[in-house]
């Protein structure tokens, strides 16, 4: 199996790994939230949150009296003050409590007294509290009321009622507490003459209208008192109210709150957590973002780094913390083999575990723009330069100086007071990382701002290949915080930067190419800015100026003459390199952007590939697109032309003179990417100069980890 997996091409043995795991990794694996427990903290804050909503609202409004209560209490408890503690007694029934107020009383039917005293009848099998002890109540006020438990209703059809001095309540006992011993459907049963004829279709809900159950009536019994001829016309006027009002019928359960009022009240309780917890979260991923304030002022002077070798122990801290490899770990020490990709970041002397390696200052630089520490021009007060002109490499780094110029600018506004009616607060020119977050940097201060960008947002990302990665490190943005992509396509930070726009609506105006940016006269710094737009030329007035224009705007070209009738076949980017599948590509210049365009085409189905170099090896670049490149000649992906350059470029071949004489090399694409030149006459014409300074009073160290964030 080994030998048939070593038959193929490199890269496409069965065992082979992927590209990423080759060669060391600049960090170290680091343990990421992913969606599925990131994004349900907030459904778990708010679902908690409707739940304790909807507890409290029961609890407010449950009435404390009734929480526990298996029922509502009738006329005659409610008259007598009952509460829960007066029948219901720990280790005691409940119907030993009914004699403390009923007193005892035997029914004076022997069948019923007999079964009494067995213990198989009991008051409350007749009476039963809270669900069926109705009965009828006559007033002093001549008013005669058919109640039940939490029910009373008002009988309104009889005359001549008797009067009473006190309140005098009779109990009616449902035909079902009968039905337990008594047949009622047998017209031999004795109940049968304690029910009326013309209620019997009620059934078992049906009143009896038997009121001598512990109290006997006979016929002399008006001549013997007249308390019993009173309680024989009570027991009279009672079955006619039975008769009048059968039954009463509860009250319907309390519709002031209905089902929908509790699932709308758990909605929004759910809602406001979650929105709350969002908010949490958002501000809790801005103040994790580190502190400290970024050093952001572009080096003036050529800095590289001095390595003892004596102390060095080779551990690789520095080499893995280079963003442009220029350190490699040899002889098992670290070494300086790129000094021209040297940036001047300190990362590296800061992950020396022993102080081994020190960055010291060089020879002053002159190709940079002649800023002060808050990037303003030190010529036009009121302009400011962020990004790639400043020398300051890396995403990271533009978006820390947009930010920091859109905050200087804000201040000095500040400071100064209000401004003319027509003119902007701020205008931004570039929508690259430096101009997007100085914009947002400016809608966090609340400036009236406009962004001017002759392209596209991100218009130098987008000119990357397709999925070229762009950084494996978080970045801090005004308003947004932390924004964590782990190695990010360019696919996947453009996704994420128009998301960013859409979301905080910034006003970039797309297909503006600034032509000049003017410094008016005045007291205080005004500037007139002209652009050239799809509907013709507009100018703006501002108070104050960031141009954030990067170094792509102008490509190095070759130095032969191209035909007018190929140019169109001539390009100085690639942003997909599938339109190119099935051609011929030349690609000049050896850069890391030559060699991640060589890189992408060669993965393309019949694309051939020509690298076409002057120098006699590689120079510049990240080791990781060298070893690629590497490995894609050795395998005749790539066929690369050391010590060349392009001599004439004619419509069926292009002509290399080398160190082996001339040749010709036929071409359907010409990729020139050898770099492009700084737009110093346009940034001179607005008032930033460039020039050999002096060394700084005190060394600028400029740290690639810190980040863009509001000061606390």
């Amino acid at each position: 199996m080994s030998g048939a997996a070593g038959q193929g091409g490199p890269g496409d043995g069965m065992f082979s790994a992927p590209a990423e795991r080759l060669g060391r990794r600049r960090t170290a694996p680091r343990a990421e939230q992913t969606s599925d427990v990131r994004r349900f903290r907030g459904v778990l804050v708010a679902s908690v949150a409707a739940a304790l909503a909807v507890l409290g609202a029961v609890v407010g409004t449950l009435d404390p009296a009734t929480a526990r209560s298996p029922g509502p209490m009738s006329r005659p408890h409610v008259a007598a003050g009952l509460t829960c503690g007066s029948c219901h007694v720990d280790d005691v029934p409940v119907v030993r409590q009914c004699v403390g107020c009923h007193e005892p009383h035997p029914s004076v039917r022997p069948g019923h007294r007999r079964l009494a005293q067995a213990g198989t009848l009991r008051c409350t099998d007749c009476h039963v509290p809270h669900l069926d002890d109705g009965g009828v109540a006559f007033t002093p006020q001549g008013e005669v009321w058919r109640y039940g438990p939490g029910v009373e209703q008002r009988v309104e059809s009889l005359r001549a009622v008797p009067t009473v001095t006190k309140e005098v309540r009779i109990p009616v006992v449902s035909l079902g507490r009968c039905a337990r011993c008594h047949h009622p459907e047998a017209i031999d049963d004795p109940l049968a003459r304690c029910v009326l004829a013309e209620q019997r279709d009620q059934g078992l809900s049906q009143p009896t209208i038997c009121f001598d159950e512990h109290r006997a009536f006979v016929s002399d019994a008006f001549s013997r008192a007249d308390e019993v001829y009173e309680r024989a016309r009570l027991w009279a006027f009672a079955r006619e109210a039975v008769a009048a009002v059968p039954t009463v019928t509860p009250p319907p359960p309390d519709q002031s709150r209905p089902a929908w009022w509790w699932l709308l009240l758990a909605a929004g309780a759910g809602l406001l957590a979650w929105v709350l917890a969002r908010a949490a979260a958002r501000l809790t991923r801005r103040r994790r973002v580190a502190p400290t304030v970024a050093a952001v002022e572009p080096p003036k002077l050529r800095r590289l780094p001095q390595i003892n070798t004596a102390t060095c122990i080779g551990c690789h801290a520095c080499v893995d913390a280079c963003p442009y490899d220029v350190l490699e770990v040899r002889s098992f020490v670290a070494q300086v083999v790129r000094p021209d990709d040297c940036c001047g970041l300190t990362l590296c002397e800061q992950r020396c575990p022993n102080g081994s390696l020190v960055v010291t200052d060089g020879e002053p630089i002159e190709d940079r723009p002649r800023v002060d520490g808050e990037l303003q021009s030190l010529d036009t007060p009121g302009l400011y330069v962020a990004g790639d002109l400043t020398g300051l490499p890396l995403i990271r780094n533009a978006i820390n100086q947009g930010a920091r110029a859109a905050r200087a600018a804000a201040a000095s506004l500040r400071a100064e007071g209000p401004g003319p009616a027509d003119a902007l607060d701020l205008v931004i020119v570039g929508s690259g990382p430096a101009g997007l977050s100085a914009s947002l940097a400016a809608a966090e201060a609340g400036l009236r701002t406009v962004t001017l960008e002759q392209g596209s947002v991100a218009e130098s990302i987008r000119s990357f290949p397709r999925g070229k990665l762009v950084f494996d490190q978080p970045l801090g943005l005004p308003l947004e915080g932390e924004l964590w992509l782990r190695e990010s396509t360019k696919e996947e930070l453009l996704a994420q930067w128009r998301r960013i726009i859409r979301a905080r609506r910034l006003p970039i105006e797309e297909g503006t190419r600034v032509t000049a940016v003017r410094s008016m006269p005045g007291a205080t710094p005004c500037f007139e800015i002209h652009a050239h737009t799809p509907a013709g030329e507009r100018s703006w007035r501002a108070r104050r100026v960031v141009l954030a224009l990067g170094r792509r705007g102008t490509p190095r070209k070759l130095d032969v003459p191209i035909p007018d009738a190929l140019v169109s076949r001539v390009a100085y980017s690639m942003a997909d390199a599938r339109s190119f599948a099935g051609q011929r590509v030349l690609v000049v210049g050896l850069g890391d952007v030559a060699m991640e365009a060589a890189i992408a085409l060669a993965r393309q189905p019949g694309t051939t590939v020509t690298v076409s170099y002057r120098g006699d090896g590689f120079r510049r670049g990240k080791g990781r697109n060298i070893e690629q490149v590497q490995r894609l000649v050795a395998a005749g992906r790539i066929d690369l032309r050391l010590r060349s350059e392009v001599e004439a470029v004619e419509a069926d071949a292009i002509t290399l003179r080398g160190p082996d004489g001339r040749t010709r090399v036929p071409w359907d694409a010409l990729l020139v990417m050898i770099g492009s030149k700084a737009p110093w006459a346009f940034l001179e014409a607005a008032g930033v100069s460039r020039g050999r300074v002096g060394p700084p009073a005190v060394a600028v160290v400029t740290h690639i980890t810190e980040l863009a964030v509001p000061p606390r």
